[in-house]
């Protein structure tokens, strides 16, 4: 049995062991205990087996927009994990016991907010220049992101990164960087353009639903 295989039976071990039946729960913990010795395993191996790095795509190499960092930001509070965005390879990094689930989320929701973005500017900043739609585009998401973050927030929860969590991140990814975002109407006021941009963002955001699944099982849908 090899070093992975060996922690995933003490991982069924140690669920075995929460039974409600004494004899079986105090075999089970006998048994965990034993390959945790003859592997060199500490409770501390176990937990941070739990951890997990999953990837979503972002939609810059190096300097994400700011509403893009906001709806990370919101995925990551959700589903308590940490991110970093791996600039070069353009990608968000969630980590922690449910990183899977917050990658998918992320994925699905970036693709309906750049729908929704293209759809803006099709209709709405036919006549604009190209960075003007660019601006203004951004508004729009940025208000989309901040009309999605309380369903996201009330779909998954709202708990801290586990100390594993944190540990992990303390034995990977020790040295990190602050992240820059673009936030191109830094600069500018909240006119009746911008109001009105906005407004369209949080109509678009009205068709965005996020859906636990059948039978107690959890599941991701939009609408």
């Amino acid at each position: 049995m090899d070093h992975n295989k060996a922690l995933d039976k003490i991982k069924k071990l140690l669920r075995l062991a929460a039974s409600d039946n004494p004899h079986e729960a105090a075999a089970a913990m006998r048994q965990a205990r034993a390959l945790m010795e003859k592997y060199r395993l500490e409770e501390s191996d176990i937990q941070l087996s739990e951890v997990f790095e999953c990837a979503a795509r972002s939609g810059s190499k190096m300097t994400p927009p700011q509403w893009e960092a906001n709806l990370v930001g919101a995925v990551t509070q959700a589903y308590a994990c940490k991110v970093l965005f791996m600039a070069g390879i353009g990608e968000w990094r969630f980590i922690g016991e449910l990183a899977e689930l917050a990658s998918y989320t992320m994925a699905l929701l970036l693709r309906q907010v750049r729908q929704s973005r293209r759809d803006f500017i099709s209709t709405q900043l036919k006549r604009c220049k190209p960075a003007t739609k660019t601006k203004r585009a951004d508004v729009f998401c940025g208000a989309w992101v901040s009309a999605v973050r309380q369903q996201v927030m009330a779909f998954a929860g709202n708990d801290e990164p586990s100390p594993a969590t944190a540990a992990y991140m303390l034995k990977h990814h020790s040295e990190t960087e602050k992240l820059d975002c673009r936030d191109r109407n830094a600069s500018k006021g909240h006119g009746v353009r911008a109001m009105t941009d906005a407004m369209h963002g949080v109509l678009a955001a009205g068709d965005v639903r996020l859906n636990h699944g059948m039978n107690g099982q959890e599941q991701l849908a939009l609408h």
